[in-house]
Order: C-alpha cells, then structure tokens, then sequence
C-alpha cells in the first residue's frame, strides 16, 4: 500500500473493543417538534406462543376493540422459520386504516402511519396491549419493541446539511462513486436493551432516490409485563436522543420549532 494512502487513514491503528459499551448519544431534552419525518411506526410484544390461534382468530380481542378497530382481515404469509409453511396473521385496522394490530399466534403489534407524538402512539399502544392480556395469559414478554422508520426527504437533492456526515461520509467523498443504493446496518446495546440501526438511500428500484430512511429498532427480551411501559418510554427517549444525533441541520430546520414533551424527564 502506497505510504500517502496509509497516512490518510484515519481509522488505522484503531482496535475492536474487549467489552460491551453501550450507545454513547449526546444528551438532550425530550420534545415535539411541529412535523416529523416518520412513516411507520411499531410497538411489537412477543410472548409464549398460542397454538390455537394458528387455527381461530383472536374473537374476543376483535369484540375488545371492534368500535375503534372495526376492519379484519386474516392474512397468510410465508413463515419465516418454515418455507413451506403458512403463518397466520389477524390484521384490524381503524376506520381511516391509520392504526394497524397486527395479531399473530406469538406476538401482537400496534402500528400506525400517522404519528404526531409519543403520548397518543403510547396511550393507543397501551390500551390494545391492556385489552390483550387477559387473552395473552402470560407474565412476561419475550420481546419487547419500539420501531420508528423514517424518511426524510432531500429537498435540494444535496445530502450534507440533511444527515450526520458521519453517517454519509463515503457518499459526500465520492468513495463509491454514483450510487444507485446505500444501505447500511448497526447492531448494538443500549441503555435499556438492544438496537438495529439502518440508515441509507432504498434506491431507484424503490423509487425512492430523493430519500434518506432512518430507522431505529430498539428492543429487549425476557420482559416482565409491569416492565412494559417504562422500558417503552426508555426506549422512546433513546431513540430521540439517536435521531437528533443522526439528522443535520436542514432536516432539524424543516422539522419546526421543538415543543417541551409531557413524557420529558
């Protein structure tokens, strides 16, 4: 390797660590800017599987909610674990089919592509779940997890400005050149459990080119069920903390003044 090429690493001589450390986010005060840029977002309980509802829907559960969740819809598709197999999904959706459950025999999800802020998407999460339980019979959640997927449009089709240099770094150098997709994923340990972060350009396939998706998974497993709720904001306040971090100053100035958030601590 040419001398110049070793001197501009700056990554050289860098070592693997020996121990975990955790998601180290610069701090910042919770709040609810005027717009948002997320396009799903999902809170996931899996729990102890539930045989019998491979075969029947979930009846009680759909009487539960039937007023605010008045559409269903049983779905197949492909188990993951088993390609010849069919898995079985109960979907009730709102009248607008702006809020989703998502009802399989493992786990239960809450979904929705019209988020304003954290205590509405919480109160609906936590009504479905609370509704739920009696049906889930169990004490405790094998995972628990709040996604929230996001796309944040390039305006001026210039991406520094828009997101974190850091993250975008080989892009603005001309590393690889035009890309046509750039999708890159982190998997890590935070404060409150565990994180998969992807971030990057879906691509013209998608359709998509103008935008930067930011996702942010974070989850924990072996949950006991009084430990939901706290470990959700838990969750919630990192995942702030992670999208602050990742947006540049263009996307915070199209984002709107920031309000103080009533879930702030």
């Amino acid at each position: 390797m040419p001398k110049e090429q070793v001197q501009n690493n700056p990554g050289k001589g860098a070592k693997l660590p020996e121990s975990i450390s955790p998601l180290n986010l610069p701090e910042a005060e919770q709040a609810q800017f005027e717009k948002n840029f997320i396009k799903t977002a999902v809170c996931e309980l899996r729990f102890p599987a539930l045989l019998e509802f491979e075969r029947k829907s979930p009846e009680q559960l759909q009487k539960e909610l039937r007023k605010e969740f008045p559409n269903y819809e049983r779905q197949q598709a492909v188990s993951l674990t088993n390609l010849e197999e069919k898995e079985i999904k109960h979907v009730l959706t709102s009248r607008k089919k702006d809020w989703v459950i998502a009802f399989k025999s493992y786990s239960i999800a809450v979904q929705t592509d019209r988020y304003t802020h954290f205590e509405e998407f919480a109160a609906m999460a936590n009504h479905v779940f609370d509704k739920a339980r009696p049906l889930l019979d169990t004490d405790f959640f094998t995972r628990v997890g709040l996604r929230y997927i996001n796309e944040v449009r390039i305006e001026d089709r210039e991406l520094p400005g828009w997101i974190n240099e850091d993250l975008i770094a080989p892009i603005v150098h001309g590393i690889y050149g035009t890309v046509d997709r750039f999708l890159q994923e982190v998997r890590g340990t935070g404060k409150s459990g565990h994180f998969t972060f992807r971030h990057g350009i879906a691509g013209l396939e998608e359709g998509k080119r103008d935008i930067y998706i930011v996702d942010f998974d974070f989850y924990n497993e072996n949950v006991q069920a009084e430990a939901v709720a706290p470990m959700v904001s838990d969750f919630n306040r990192e995942a702030f903390r992670f999208f602050l971090w990742a947006m540049g100053p263009k996307a915070l100035d199209r984002l709107g003044q920031p309000m103080k958030r009533k879930d702030k601590k």
